[in-house]
């Protein structure tokens, strides 16, 4: 599939022109980003525009429906102010699963003084440091609602502990980046290096697989045990966002005495309703 083009050749340049008079601001820069900076767009792909704008902390979200031609294009714009959007190339993408961003981008438009720090064809973005607490948490959260019976508590808990995971496998595999969403999905789905089972694990608690709520959360607890004995070898790098000791539980082994003890009085509670529950049908 080709990528869809815009309506007419002069829809950004029009575009960047409506922008920049109707800003509340001074506007330094415009960009086009996403799929149609990607050449991957369809014709069903909104345009996605940043402005950037001088001055103190801002931030705004605007949408339109632009008909031209017979077609209607969705165009969504982000506004921000220049300096916190250079701080969040800084900082991972919230959507990548933890790994590191290289995004494709088109500068529209740029004050003479910017278009050097802006004038982008690449917005690289980091890796998220390894999260391996916040997913041990997590499997407690989602032990936690198992043990109150509450099934959709498992279910939500069990898909970040999936979101969770790529993070903190990273350490252990091939360097890898990625551009949009979908890739970063696919790429964190096949991480070379992963426990026995891992893609379908990861199917299973993203909700992206049919399962019950034990199914899930087996999952769950095998994609954490798995994953310790991969990652301990890289405890230095788990220390510097976790602490020392956590990482030092890691290569003890601590951490997987911890884990399977949650695990064996979640499976003993399991074993203990379907028991009941079949006294009760009697």
């Amino acid at each position: 599939m080709g990528h869809a083009p815009l309506p007419d050749s002069g829809f950004l340049e029009d575009w960047a022109a409506r922008l920049r008079q109707a800003a509340e601001r001074p506007v330094v820069g415009i960009l086009l980003r996403g799929s149609h900076a990607r050449r991957a767009a369809t014709a069903h792909s909104d345009v996605d525009l940043d402005v950037l704008v001088g001055g103190a902390p801002y931030a705004a979200r605007r949408a339109y429906l632009d008909e031209s031609a017979g077609q209607v294009t969705h165009v969504s714009v982000a506004a921000r102010d220049i300096r916190s959007w250079v701080h969040r190339l800084g900082e991972p993408a919230d959507w990548a699963f933890g790994l590191p961003v290289t995004a494709p981008a088109r500068l529209l438009w740029a004050d003479p003084h910017w278009r050097p720090r802006i004038d982008l064809p690449v917005l690289c973005q980091p890796a998220e440091p390894p999260r391996l607490e916040e997913m041990i948490a997590t499997l407690g959260k989602a032990a936690s609602a198992r043990a109150a019976g509450d099934r959709l508590g498992v279910r939500l808990a069990v898909a970040d502990l999936a979101r969770l995971c790529p993070s903190v496998l990273r350490p252990a595999n091939p360097s890898v980046r990625v551009h949009s969403r979908r890739a970063a999905f696919a790429a964190a789905l096949e991480l070379p290096v992963a426990p026995p089972g891992y893609r379908t694990d990861m199917l299973l608690c993203l909700g992206l697989r049919p399962g019950a709520t034990g199914q899930l959360w087996a999952a769950a607890v095998r994609l954490v045990a798995g994953t310790l004995p991969l990652i301990r070898p890289y405890a230095e790098e788990i220390a510097d966002t976790a602490g020392p000791d956590l990482a030092a539980a890691l290569v003890a082994g601590r951490l997987d005495r911890y884990v399977a003890q949650v695990a064996r009085a979640e499976d003993r509670r399991g074993g203990n309703e379907g028991r009941a529950r079949g006294l009760q049908g009697r």
